[in-house]
């Protein structure tokens, strides 16, 4: 077998001298013009095909480069090579292919180009890898190989050039007032309401649908020329815990889109937000800021399905914080799922929250949902962008 691989890769090396030989018999015993015409003129091509042969494709240096290493799902990055070598043997052609990463392969992702060096020292390229899947892709190689204009010869090369690219989940612009039903029916209404009933103004911020009218700072909205409202201090925190599950479905993006929109909108009305999944044992502890979003926007970049579920023994030893609300975003409603959420009965408030609309439930995750009910447990269903709320 070692042997046959070998014989593949020098056959067209075999080839080259088997024509080369002929055409030389043929001018020997031929004689004439015609013959030795047609042996000159094969002449320089299989000298250039012997050159290559011998061409050190290891002295090319390859820079590459990104615009962007971290994005939003659907967004769009161009990467670029720089291949720069010392001598100036004209090349007529290299086709460079980027080793896709396999969750790209998987979605037919391909790229492999053809340029046309010629006798430049220097020479780049670049393409666009457009509607970017949610994921942590990492590039590890790129496959390049030149050869002469009949094809009579190929000569490969692999290059180890390490690149990362993050694809954050894509998140929507939650409306205040889903937030506000949440907070007033849901989870989260065991406390102070929302930032709407405090009186101290602590600054301003865009609009957004809900806002009363009352709220508006024309001061600067004339300044900013955009419809600016107050921005109310909380004066009391409230810590919430978001759980993702991880349980195989179709439903699997739309929760990773539905928790990454919860945890944006609430890190930006200043709460401090923890995170976990039902697929790790990894816990983030309640935080806020930018830094706590980017860190929880890593960890659903790289989350993906699993039957296990990873958090059984850390809940029951009741390594969450027992006085933050809880907030459940499950693809499918099952009573296993609802179990895991009534063991945080120490919690001040307990919400399932659906990516489903209550009319697409089956038999069974009506009873499921009905066996949440009367475990006091909310659920709020965000099937078509709008949230519904069911309780007793």
């Amino acid at each position: 077998m070692r042997h046959f691989i070998i014989l593949k890769k020098n056959m067209s090396v075999v080839g080259l001298l088997f024509l080369m030989t002929i055409s030389f018999c043929f001018a020997m015993f031929q004689g004439g013009f015609v013959s030795w015409f047609i042996f000159y003129s094969f002449l320089p091509f299989a000298v250039y095909a012997a050159i290559l042969l011998l061409y050190p494709l290891h002295a090319f240096t390859v820079d590459r480069k990104v615009n962007k290493r971290e994005c939003q799902a659907g967004e769009s990055v161009e990467i670029s090579m720089t291949f720069t070598r010392k001598n100036r043997l004209p090349l007529l052609l290299m086709v460079v292919e980027e080793e896709m990463p396999q969750e790209m392969e998987d979605r037919a992702i391909q790229r492999k180009t053809l340029i046309f060096p010629g006798i430049k020292r220097t020479f780049s390229m670049s393409y666009t890898l457009e509607n970017l899947p949610r994921g942590d892709h990492s590039f590890q190689s790129i496959r390049f190989w030149i050869g002469d204009l009949f094809g009579l010869f190929e000569k490969e090369a692999v290059y180890s050039s390490p690149l990362k690219i993050t694809v954050f989940p894509p998140y929507r612009e939650l409306a205040y007032s889903d937030l506000d039903r949440m907070f007033n029916h849901g989870s989260l209404g065991s406390t102070k309401k929302t930032q709407r009933e405090h009186s101290v103004v602590s600054g301003v911020r865009e609009y957004q649908p809900g806002d009363q009218l009352s709220w508006i700072n024309w001061k600067a909205t004339a300044r900013a020329s955009e419809i600016m409202t107050k921005e109310f201090e909380v004066q009391k925190k409230l810590d919430v815990f978001i759980m993702l599950d991880n349980q195989p479905s179709l439903y699997f993006e739309e929760s990773i889109v539905m928790t990454a929109s919860f945890v944006h909108a609430l890190l930006k009305k200043g709460m401090e937000i923890g995170y976990a999944s039902t697929g790790s044992r990894l816990i983030f502890p309640p935080g806020a800021g930018s830094n706590q979003r980017r860190k929880i926007f890593y960890r659903l970049a790289k989350e993906e399905p699993n039957v296990v579920n990873a958090l059984n023994e850390k809940v029951s030893k009741g390594l969450l914080l027992a006085n933050a609300a809880v907030i459940f975003v499950v693809s499918d409603l099952t009573l296993e799922k609802v179990d895991i959420l009534s063991s945080f009965r120490a919690n001040k408030g307990l919400t399932m929250l659906c990516v489903k609309k209550p009319v697409d439930l089956t038999d069974e995750e009506k009873m499921a949902s009905s066996t949440a009910i009367s475990r006091g447990i909310k659920l709020s269903f965000f099937g078509d962008g709008r949230s519904e709320v069911m309780e007793k």
